[in-house]
């Protein structure tokens, strides 16, 4: 397909001057908006465009004031809210036709000087269209640069200078003095704007405020990147939460460890009180370590602890080795075990076993915090240091239980007592 002259573009346009400016318009019969001309105007060539302006913006390859040809579109911020709002075509000159707003119709207007000037956004070259004629800069009457063409000079956008009280400030004076680049880099960098925001800060803001179609694209992937990584660590993060921190990771220069601190606060227990992600691995791994180990953590110290996993400050292991700490404390008789990796579930195995089958318990309902157990751990020697017990003399010590009386084992041992009572008196055979 061959591509279009600029310059027939701006020449067919210009067949509708005159034609009223509807809202939402998109007729060139009966009335159009400002993007609804363009996008029929370009449809009448067999290009396609997006309805509202701010789309628009994002279409084909960026062109400054001094690059601009017939055809090429031109933006403008014409109001409060941020990001382009009004849209011409360049006709060459230093001219674009427009239909400027309600009540007014499409006209043909100069756009290097006064209002639309200092409202200037950028110009964007569409694909399909061939660049020909002269540019604004080809018509330039005096060699003093333009606002636009200054800014530029000093690498710098107009429109983001113009948005900002304090640079425009500067900017203003620079204009009436026509500072050098130096000059005005020097100035600039005494600024309090300058001095408060990063250089990742900065450069999100112009990227904000003349090129909102990337800013917006590169704000949507790292919404999603909040979410998949919110998702994967298991934090809960409100959703009106969630478009705030990809701004502030865009504007931060935020990395993915650093990000995961930002989400690490939000990890907390469901209403079913578990944990979701990594952090519900972590409560999985930590809760059952120290069960093994007949330690007890309370919710706020796992939630706490999955946190700092997430974050990546600290380790699971970090957490079993703090466990193993308290569990050599809590059992010392037991220390070089728990530090050769034996748990002390291990140890009380045996114990626990024999509990189950002397009392007649099921032995799920045992464990190492049990008292019976723990105690029997801790038993101290003549000389009063932990010594543990005997797999006999525990077997004794349960027999004395009361619980022991009432098991079968009891009573069939009561019952051959007396049967071989009867015998030796000569009462049974």
């Amino acid at each position: 397909m061959m591509a279009t002259d600029g310059v027939a573009i701006g020449d067919f346009a210009k067949n509708y001057i005159g034609l009223p400016y509807v809202w939402g318009g998109v007729s060139l019969e009966t009335g159009a908006d400002c993007s609804g001309f363009v996008q029929q105007v370009y449809k009448h060539f067999g290009i396609s465009l997006p309805r509202v302006t701010y789309d628009q913006i994002g279409e084909g390859q960026s062109v400054g004031i001094k690059g601009l040809r017939p055809g090429d579109l031109v933006f403008f911020d014409t109001s409060s809210k941020e990001g382009p709002d009004h849209v011409g075509i360049y006709l060459g000159d230093g001219k674009m036709i427009h239909t400027p707003r309600p009540g007014k119709s499409v006209e043909i207007a100069d756009m290097t000087k006064g209002y639309y000037m200092d409202r200037f956004m950028g110009g964007r070259r569409i694909s399909g269209v061939h660049a020909t004629g002269a540019s604004a800069s080809d018509y330039e009457q005096s060699p003093k640069l333009t606002p636009e063409e200054l800014a530029a000079s000093y690498g710098w956008a107009h429109g983001f200078l113009n948005s900002n009280p304090e640079l425009k400030k500067l900017f203003g004076k620079a204009v009436d003095e026509t500072w050098t680049q130096d000059k005005f880099q020097a100035e600039l960098r005494d600024t309090k704007w300058w001095k408060e925001n990063s250089e990742t800060r900065r450069q999100a803001q112009v990227t904000q405020k003349t090129d909102p179609a990337t800013w917006n694209a590169q704000l949507s992937a790292a919404i999603i990147q909040v979410r998949q990584l919110a998702a994967e660590i298991g934090a809960a993060v409100p959703e009106s939460k969630i478009s705030k921190i990809a701004k502030n990771m865009l504007e931060t220069g935020m990395q993915e460890d650093q990000l995961r601190y930002a989400l690490g606060g939000y990890v907390t227990f469901t209403k079913d009180g578990t944990l979701r992600g990594e952090a519900a691995m972590h409560e999985y791994t930590i809760k059952e370590y120290a069960y093994n180990m007949g330690i007890k953590l309370t919710d706020q110290a796992i939630k706490n602890q999955a946190q700092q996993v997430v974050r990546k400050v600290a380790t699971t292991q970090d957490f079993e080795s703090q466990i193993r700490e308290s569990a050599k404390s809590m059992f010392p008789s037991y220390a070089k075990e728990i530090d050769a990796g034996i748990t002390v579930k291990d140890i009380a195995s045996p114990y626990i076993q024999m509990m189950a089958d002397e009392l007649e318990i099921p032995d799920h309902s045992i464990d190492v915090t049990t008292p019976i157990i723990k105690n029997t751990l801790n038993r101290l020697d003549a000389k009063g240091k932990p010594a543990g017990i005997n797999l006999y003399d525990f077997q004794q010590e349960l027999r004395s239980d009361p619980r022991w009386a009432q098991t079968d084992k009891a009573k069939d041992g009561v019952m051959s007592v007396g049967v071989q009572v009867l015998r030796d008196m000569g009462l049974a055979s």
